[in-house]
């Protein structure tokens, strides 16, 4: 058997790399914006804009837990750091799919069906994996 490790460094790669999909999730959330304000001029229906809202508040969250697991990467000893994200990430999870829920009730069907619905469920549903995913490597790697 060996030895556990006792001198943890910080891994500036994959800090890197959270940083990014950080970036990444403040372009989602800026998208949210557009199509808050495109849904203020009277541009979008409710039912077409509902995914892409939903889109921006979880991308926005996103932000927060992408830049936790930033930091927990660049940290010698950011478990700490990176099980708060990985918690933060589950609830936005949970939330997620509350809103999509709680969309449908109010919305109908149609508020996820098209193309255009459709591509922001997706958007959302791949964010909130790809946190769940860099998260759980987060509390390994710490």
């Amino acid at each position: 058997m060996t030895a556990p490790r006792t001198d943890r460094r910080g891994s500036p790669l994959l800090a890197v790399l959270s940083a990014i999909l950080l970036l990444a999730d403040a372009g989602l959330a800026a998208l949210g914006m557009l199509v808050f304000n495109s849904h203020q001029r009277g541009n979008l229906t409710d039912d077409e804009a509902a995914t892409f809202l939903l889109l921006g508040v979880s991308a926005a969250a996103g932000t927060v837990i992408f830049f936790l697991t930033a930091v927990a990467f660049a940290l010698p000893r950011g478990r700490r750091v990176a099980r708060i994200a990985a918690v933060l990430a589950w609830l936005r999870t949970a939330g997620v799919l509350i809103a999509v829920a709680a969309t449908v009730t109010s919305f109908g069907a149609s508020a996820i069906i098209g193309a255009f619905e459709t591509v922001g469920l997706i958007l959302t549903a791949a964010d909130t994996l790809a946190a769940l995913i860099v998260t759980g490597i987060a509390v390994r790697r710490t």
